[in-house]
């Protein structure tokens, strides 16, 4: 089953589960209730980190975390896992690099924090993933996230994420043959 948060990402292919952490955790429970589902990809926009990475990059991940900012500069902590891996293996065929998704509902617009989650190993920042990964993991199902940088973690951020919506939603589009019929002979 291929997901999206929607609000602006929503995708032909894809069920929407809603926007950031609780929604998306509370709408795909909910699904996993009343379907049969098999496996879970997640489609989305994602933030980088990283400023090496260039916006509409394309990436895998079967990996989350849930680290706010506050954490990195020792002014928070959780005494809950906050760390998270695919429960199992699932067979992805799109050849992207694969980097850990962190998430929350607030999305990071300083770049010496950003820096400071790569430094933590921390590639993308999406509001949702972590949810779809703990929800697959409470159901036992495989798990997978395919992200498009739409910006990255600064000043800009959100503009910059509403100047490449449109050209995101086209990437994760052009992926739809191979996210709803894995085997077809488009498949790279």
């Amino acid at each position: 089953m291929v997901v999206c948060a929607g609000r602006g990402e929503e995708f032909s292919f894809a069920q929407v589960i809603g926007v950031g952490l609780i929604e998306s955790a509370i709408n795909l429970t909910r699904i996993c209730l009343t379907q049969e589902v098999d496996e879970i990809i997640f489609v989305g926009s994602a933030g980088a980190y990283d400023k090496r990475i260039q916006v509409l990059d394309m990436f895998c991940a079967t990996q989350a975390t849930q680290i706010e900012s506050a954490s990195l500069t020792h002014n928070a902590y959780t005494p809950i896992t906050n760390r998270i891996e695919s429960p199992k293996s699932i067979f992805c065929n799109v050849s992207y690099e694969t980097l850990v998704v962190n998430s929350s509902n607030y999305i990071t617009t300083d770049s010496v924090l950003a820096q400071k989650f790569v430094e933590q190993g921390l590639g993308l920042e999406n509001m949702e993933f972590f949810a779809v990964l703990e929800v697959a993991r409470y159901f036992g199902i495989g798990c997978l996230g395919i992200f498009c940088v739409s910006n990255h973690c600064d000043t800009n951020a959100h503009r910059d994420f509403l100047h490449n919506a449109k050209a995101v939603r086209e990437r994760i589009e052009s992926l739809a043959s191979l996210l709803v019929n894995p085997t077809s002979s488009n498949a790279k």
